[in-house]
Order: structure tokens, then C-alpha cells, then sequence
């Protein structure tokens, strides 16, 4: 038996439906075609060719088998084994696979070359460090926590799309594809989004923008998201590869295990938005404030990327067009959240707010900015070269310095290597 999408086919898997005799369920097949079981009992079994002919849209099929003979009431058992083959012919090279994810190789290679050449330019960012690198201060900028976790959160997300590449190209040829790559893919999509997330809370509480941030500050975000970000993934895996998800056209987002992966992601966006707020209001009256109330706030549209398409599925598009808008919104997101990041660490940007600085080279600008700045007393102004004036300031500036990790603000000095402005 052959059912479509329709409410007058299979509309629904309800009590209804289930109740049904053979006979009821065959009024509302599109197609039936009998089964000759001296032939389906031979070891080359029985073949069917079925063409389907859509006029209005794009519809989900459903293959059934049933006995409506009657005769099997007496038996206990049926032992049958099937196996059911649907292609698109009119798509040529994307034949095998569904209409909503006919393009979804073309836009996943379109990631990779972008995740690519963030990868590259990253690299190329580091070399340039490294090659203007006067002394250990800025070599160290290369391997900053913040610049390592972007580069961990970029090379997963160029690995998620090559074994998704690698799946689905296998997957136009036999229509099963790559299941080890896909289940790759998958983690390391978790594992990129997860690093991303991490970031941006950082970002949300100052990090590398307004106060320095230390190695401490990024385990301890690692930490706090790890549970929540491991939920997530169990969550997400139970919800796709359910049984359910065989028999019904639901977006997997709209299922009662999506929505609690949405409310994770609100959860994370007000807790983002609260850490930005009380930045904010620390910052205000400096020039870092700006950064907080524009690229703060577009930083935290990332979050909304999940809840938006699930809204959209639910309300305004078709069932075929849900896997291509999400993957569009949520991959599409994310890419550009990452290419604003790699832009804004580039070294040289002199209009960006991203700074990475270590709490050493925090110390040691406040140091020189006391020394040579109004801090320092008249008598000392005078006589520079005393050889107690000079070890005596700088250990002031340090202990000073040291408790708060806020980076000191020198507008005259100039912005050393891989820091941003």
C-alpha cells in the first residue's frame, strides 16, 4: 500500500488511524498492489516499479504492507523482509535524494569553502604575528585562550562540513551514504557550536574587549556550558534518529525534545544578555560602550537563529522547505559570527574593539603609563634616575594591577601586534 502526506490518506498516526481494519486503510492508499507470494517466497522475492505523479507540491510517501486475506488469524507469525527504493529521477545527480534536501550538498560545500578560508585566514593571522614577534609578549598574542578557542571553534566547524560533504556525496550514489561520517558531523557541529557559544558569553562579561581575560576565564565557561552543551547533544540525537521520526513530516525542532533545545538556547541568550548589561553599565562612559550596545547585541542575535527557524517552520513555511531554511539560518549564523570574530582579531585592525592582552602586559603598560604619566610625584618627576624611584613603582604598579584584570587605557600609546584597538 502506497499513502501520501495528505489528511485524506495518512494524515496522522491517531487512535483513529490505528483502529482501522485492513480493508478501511485501503480506501485511503493512492496505490495497492497485490502481493503474489509464491513469488515473494522465492529467494529473488517480488518487484515493484511504482511512478508517482505530483501535481500541487512536493509530498511525503509511505510504503505499508497488510494482510487483508483474513486467512493469517490463525497464525502467530509473518516473517517478511521488504526493502523500499524512492528516487527523484527528474533531479539527475541529486536523484536520491529528497525534495527538501535536493540542494543541501551545494549549500554545505558553500560552508566548507568559507570554513576554509576562515581556517586560512586565521593562519595567516598567526604567521603574521609570529613574524613581527619583537619578544615573547607577542608571540604569546598567537596563543591568547580566545584566539585558541576561535581556532578550535573554526576547525571543527571546516571538519563538520567535510564529513558532511563526504556523507551526502556518497549519498547521491547509493542513497545510504557515510553513516560514521555523519554521526562525525554531527559532534563536531556540537562541538564548534558549543566553543561559539563560549565565546560569545565571554565576550557578553568584557572579555578581551574591556578586561583581560586569563586561561582561568575559559575553563571556567568550559565548565559551566559542558553539561548543558552535552544535554543538548543527547537531546538532539534522541530527537533525530527516534523511531517516530520514520512516519511523520514534524520538524524536528517542533517535536517536544526540540522545543526544550530552544528553551536552552533562550536560557542562554537571557544569561548572555544580562552579562552584557552589567558590562554595559560599567562601560558606558568609556569607548567600549559602543562595542556593548551595537556588535554586543548583533553578537547575541546568534542565539536566536534556532528559536527563529523553528517559529518559521511552525507558522509561515511548508514542510519541504523546513530542513533548507533551518540549515541556511543556523549554519548561515554561525559563519558569520565566526568571520566577524577573525576580523575582529585580525592584527593591525585599528576599528576594532577585540584587544588580547594578558594580564602581564596589562601590568607592564600600567607600570610604564604610571612612570611617565601624572602619577607620578613631583620630586620623582624631577629626579628620574634615583635607583629606588623606578623598582618602587613598578612593584606599586603590579600589586595594583594584579587584583583587577580591567585593561588599562593609554589613548597615546599605540596598539602592539595582534592587539585590537
Amino acid at each position: 500500500m502506497l499513502f501520501d502526506d495528505e489528511d485524506s490518506s495518512y494524515g496522522d498516526t491517531s487512535s483513529e488511524w490505528l483502529a482501522m481494519s485492513c480493508h478501511e486503510r485501503l480506501r485511503h492508499t493512492r496505490n495497492s498492489m497485490p502481493i503474489n507470494w509464491r513469488l515473494a517466497s522465492q529467494p529473488s522475492g517480488q518487484t515493484f516499479h511504482i511512478a508517482i505523479r505530483q501535481k500541487v507540491r512536493p509530498r511525503w510517501w509511505y510504503v505499508a504492507l497488510a494482510d487483508c486475506s483474513g486467512s493469517a488469524s490463525g497464525l502467530q507469525d509473518i516473517q517478511v523482509q521488504f526493502k523500499a527504493s524512492m528516487s527523484n529521477d527528474s533531479y539527475g545527480w541529486a536523484s536520491e535524494f529528497s525534495t527538501d534536501k535536493r540542494y543541501v550538498l551545494l549549500v554545505v560545500g558553500a560552508l566548507a569553502c568559507v570554513y576554509s578560508c576562515l581556517a586560512a585566514a586565521q593562519l595567516v593571522a598567526s604567521r603574521i604575528i609570529a613574524r613581527d614577534a619583537k619578544d615573547d609578549r607577542a608571540r604569546g598574542k598567537a596563543a591568547h585562550p580566545f584566539a585558541r578557542i576561535l581556532v578550535a571553534g573554526i576547525s571543527f566547524a571546516l571538519g563538520e562540513t567535510v564529513c558532511s560533504a563526504m556523507h551526502l556525496a556518497r549519498f547521491a550514489q547509493n542513497g545510504v551514504g557515510l553513516p560514521i561520517m555523519q554521526v562525525l558531523a554531527q559532534l563536531m557541529g556540537w562541538s564548534s557550536n558549543f566553543l561559539l557559544a563560549s565565546l560569545l558569553l565571554l565576550v557578553s562579561q568584557g572579555k578581551c574587549v574591556s578586561y583581560v581575560m586569563v586561561a582561568s576565564d575559559a575553563w571556567k565557561m568550559l565548565r559551566l556550558l559542558g553539561p548543558f552543551s552535552i544535554s543538548c547533544f543527547s537531546l538532539e540525537l534522541w530527537a533525530e534518529y527516534s523511531l517516530s521520526r520514520n512516519y511523520t513530516t514534524d520538524y524536528v525542532y517542533t517535536t517536544p525534545l526540540g522545543w526544550a533545545l530552544i528553551l536552552i538556547d533562550l536560557f542562554f541568550l537571557v544569561v548572555y544578555l544580562h552579562n552584557l548589561r552589567k558590562t554595559f553599565e560599567a562601560e558606558c562612559d568609556r569607548d567600549d560602550g559602543i562595542f556593548y550596545r551595537t556588535w554586543g547585541l548583533l553578537y547575541g542575535a546568534w542565539f536566536l537563529a534556532l528559536p527563529i527557524t523553528a517559529v518559521l517552520a511552525q507558522a509561515v513555511l511548508v514542510p519541504y522547505a523546513w530542513f533548507m531554511v533551518s540549515l541556511s539560518v543556523k549554519k548561515g549564523a554561525t559563519a558569520l559570527v565566526y568571520a566577524a570574530l577573525v576580523v575582529g582579531l585580525w592584527p593591525g585592525n585599528m576599528r576594532t574593539y577585540f584587544k588580547l592582552e594578558t594580564a602581564v602586559d596589562a601590568c607592564s603598560s600600567a607600570a610604564e603609563a604610571w612612570y611617565h604619566g601624572s602619577c607620578l610625584s613631583p620630586d620623582v618627576a624631577a629626579a628620574p634616575g634615583k635607583p629606588a624611584a623606578l623598582p618602587t613603582l613598578l612593584l606599586g604598579s603590579f600589586m595594583q594591577s594584579l587584583p583587577s584584570t580591567k585593561l588599562q587605557r593609554n589613548e597615546a600609546r599605540k596598539p602592539s601586534l595582534g592587539m585590537s584597538p
